[in-house]
């Protein structure tokens, strides 16, 4: 990572030379983190069933290549999502996954969902953050000794936009890490969606979440926020209350990221194409915002989070702040700038 007011190099390779991958990786010695025998996770959003941005098998596929090629042992990794629908298990996740091309049979390498088959393995890492003291880092990010953070970078309606700071922070969290990153409080209730199955009772550590005539109750008073409901209920009966603001989700996953990097051998590569006003996340084809501008590499994510945001801008004008008003990306530059995570500072290097 990089140091805060101090220039880091980003490298850049032009979307229209993307052919050349696989030399750009090597002049930029993006794979310097990788050691010999490290499992080495290759952390990556495999994009929600029906939407099309993510970043394609045949790109990272290289990536794998050179990692393999330093006598490392490679795995495809990401985490289970909060809201309910086909990744927020990893058996759904698996088979999104597979659809999109990512199977050990095509890209020669295992894909792992890193925490857990439920969302629920995860570590307690500390930081020194404003909001957490600690953090809920999905096991197999932890259990890793390197990480190549593999990042589309595009918009987003809570964080402005999305690269390899949110790619960290967000994309490590377990499940109920999710939920503390996105949520204030007590969870939303939506009686009508109740079907009593009693499994919010059933992980509830202080009582508040009850089961009478056929319908769950949520006791306020007792209620600590801790989120474990949200993420065993099967039908959404109860969802994510969201935090106060875009601010506090941006800090909370920069202290998320900070969680996540904790004694790790760390390299970034930001995708610049097919440039969205949301994440991948939606199951849903999104417009393009700007043309296709390139690929970079950074040993610091948040020079290379904020070189990417520049040439966004310089290609289109303020497209996130259009597409997204009121909703500031620059807090989490910022936050983690200050916080020690990388530098805004950079040098930016076309190969």
């Amino acid at each position: 990572m990089g140091v805060a007011n101090k220039k880091s190099k980003v490298y850049m390779l032009p979307w229209a030379r993307r052919k050349e991958l696989t030399k750009f990786l090597a002049a930029s010695r993006a794979l310097d983190c990788v050691h010999e025998d490290d499992r080495c996770a290759v952390k990556m959003h495999f994009g929600e069933e029906g939407n099309d941005g993510y970043i394609r098998p045949e790109l990272v596929k290289p990536v794998l290549e050179m990692i393999k090629k330093r006598k490392a042992r490679p795995f495809l990794t990401d985490t289970c999502t909060i809201y309910h629908g086909p990744r927020n298990n990893a058996i759904g996740h698996l088979g999104v996954a597979a659809d999109h091309g990512f199977t050990i049979e095509s890209m020669g390498a295992p894909v792992i969902i890193a925490d857990g088959l439920r969302g629920t393995d995860y570590q307690d890492i500390k930081v020194n953050g404003v909001h957490f003291s600690k953090v809920k880092i999905a096991s197999g990010i932890c259990e890793a000794d390197s990480i190549v953070v593999l990042s589309h970078f595009k918009g987003h309606q809570l964080t402005g936009f999305g690269g390899a700071i949110k790619n960290l922070g967000m994309g490590c969290g377990a499940r109920i890490g999710k939920f503390e990153m996105h949520s204030c409080a007590t969870p939303a209730y939506e009686e009508a969606d109740c079907i009593a199955c009693g499994a919010c009772a059933e992980v509830c550590a202080h009582g508040a979440a009850t089961v009478e005539n056929k319908k769950a109750s949520i006791n306020l008073k007792l209620c600590v926020g801790c989120g474990e409901c949200v993420v065993a209920c099967p039908t959404g009966a109860l969802s994510i209350t969201w935090s106060e603001g875009a601010a506090q989700v941006q800090e909370r996953m920069v202290e998320y990221a900070m969680g996540a990097a904790t004694d790790k051998r760390l390299s970034f590569v930001n995708f610049l194409n097919h440039i969205t006003p949301n994440c991948d996340c939606l199951s849903r084809g999104e417009r393009l915002m700007v043309p296709d501008i390139g690929i970079l590499v950074s040993a610091d994510p948040v020079a290379i989070d904020q070189a990417s945001f520049d040439l966004v801008l310089k290609s289109g004008g303020d497209v996130f702040e259009d597409a997204h008003p009121g909703v500031d990306g620059r807090i989490q530059l910022a936050r983690a700038a200050e916080m020690g995570l990388g530098s805004r500072e950079y040098e930016l290097v076309q190969i």
